[in-house]
């Protein structure tokens, strides 16, 4: 249980920092990492996609909150007219997506080298 915590507290964190020195896409391989590092796929894929989604949608809330959701509604519109609460979502749900299945991607680059 503590492990597991440790773990996504190391992955979130990893997925605030990488971001700040290197391009966005770089979570991507820090759930590579942790994937590789993983017990099994599920938790590889459930444990980067959730961290992910979670980091993402606090970040992009806490750029959206001081604005008051302007520029979130400005983009909606381009995109079909969706609201800003629903961008925040969409964005951490592709931030989930990708977490995953990198963080999946890893498991199974360390099951094809053990072989």
């Amino acid at each position: 249980m503590i492990k597991n915590i440790l773990a996504n507290l190391a992955l979130a964190l990893a997925y605030v920092v990488l971001p700040l020195f290197l391009p966005w896409w770089s979570v991507a391989i820090a759930a590579l990492v942790f994937g590789y590092l993983a017990s099994n796929g599920f938790r590889a894929f459930s444990q980067a996609s959730s961290v992910l989604a979670l980091v993402w949608g606090i970040w992009v809330q806490m750029q959206n909150v001081p604005n008051g959701g302007l520029l979130a509604g400005k983009i909606g519109v381009l995109f079909g007219g969706i609201s800003a609460i629903q961008l925040v979502l969409i964005t951490a749900a592709l931030g989930g997506l990708i977490g995953g299945l990198f963080g999946y991607l890893g498991y199974s680059f360390k099951r094809v080298m053990s072989k």
